[in-house]
């Protein structure tokens, strides 16, 4: 699973070295709190994870994105049996556009990378929303961010037959962006 956490951060890394010197740049980190919808409040209360993303301006308003992060889903019981916890490494590029100075509406496309017993890739869709707060530095800012992502054609437990065609969630983050 290495070779896995390593690719990923060679994504970002090569996505933000293509910048030209007159483009913004901004990195963040961000621990997450994600809350299941659907057929994956069935499987899972709550998950938590964490992000780290690139974001290069391509115009006043719009930019482009990269993200990697690590995903973690707390898992219930069915039928008696305890499923095993769901781990990913999801793994997204994505277009935000910003329709006033700290406000921001974003869409992300990728792929994550589970792991554990049953390890195979999803393709990963989210749209969202978020906003920056001002710190000290005028570079830097807090970030809250709110959004919904859907992970498709999946299937949990190695003794389970329970299969969902998504396994979606509203992820909560606030973070911290360092402007470069």
């Amino acid at each position: 699973m290495n070779y896995k956490l390593f690719a990923s951060l060679f994504f970002i890394v090569v996505s933000i070295s293509f910048t030209a010197q007159s483009q913004q740049v901004r990195i963040g980190f961000a621990p997450e709190i994600n809350l299941p919808t659907g057929n994956a409040s069935s499987i899972s209360g709550i998950g938590f994870g964490g992000a780290l993303k690139a974001e290069i301006a391509i115009a006043e308003k719009y930019a482009i994105t990269a993200n990697g992060g690590y995903n973690l889903f707390l898992t219930k019981r069915k039928l008696g049996t305890k499923l095993a916890n769901i781990e990913a490494i999801p793994v997204k590029l994505g277009f935000k556009h910003y329709p006033s100075q700290d406000f921001y509406i974003e869409g992300q496309a990728g792929a994550a990378f589970h792991m554990g017993a049953s390890s195979r890739t999803s393709f990963v869709w989210s749209p969202g929303l978020g906003t920056y707060f001002k710190t000290g530095s005028s570079n830097n800012k807090l970030e809250f961010g709110l959004r919904y992502e859907a992970w498709t054609n999946t299937s949990y437990g190695a003794t389970s037959t329970l299969k969902t065609t998504s396994f979606s969630f509203i992820g909560l983050k606030l973070g911290y962006v360092f402007g470069m």
